[in-house]
């Protein structure tokens, strides 16, 4: 089961840099929490990575650095690279926390530095986001 969640996450993973998480990936309870928003509306968070495609034109790429995984839970650290707004850099550190129910993953919790994100970068993915 460990090593099955683990390959989850790596879906996740792929499915947020391609700009479509993968139809089968999330429980249908899906709970979403991120630093930025709070809770989440389970839908708004399936939009992005299409958002993520529209904010950084050439990817917003994402790197594992280490997994743990036990149980039902797994945990990402993760890096982030990509280029917004005409040529701005823009990384940042994450650590993602996923819960599973029966193999799909029905937990989300996203927690980044929120000082790395600047405003320009923060408004262009909310407008995303809503658009």
């Amino acid at each position: 089961m460990k090593e099955a969640n683990r390959r989850q996450v790596l879906r996740f993973f792929e499915g947020l840099t391609a700009g479509a998480f993968p139809v089968d990936l999330f429980a249908p309870e899906l709970q979403c929490w991120t630093t930025a928003s709070g809770n989440m509306d389970t839908n708004l968070y399936r939009s992005v990575p299409r958002m993520l495609k529209s904010v950084f034109p050439d990817g917003l790429t994402f790197r594992i650095d280490s997994i743990i995984a036990d149980d039902d839970r797994v945990a990402a650290e993760v890096r982030s690279q990509g280029v917004y707004g005409g040529g701005q850099p823009y990384s940042n550190n994450y650590v993602f926390i996923f819960g599973f129910m029966e193999g799909r993953i029905s937990s989300v919790a996203e927690h980044l530095n929120p000082l790395r994100v600047p405003e320009t970068l923060a408004a262009r993915m909310i407008e995303g986001l809503s658009g």
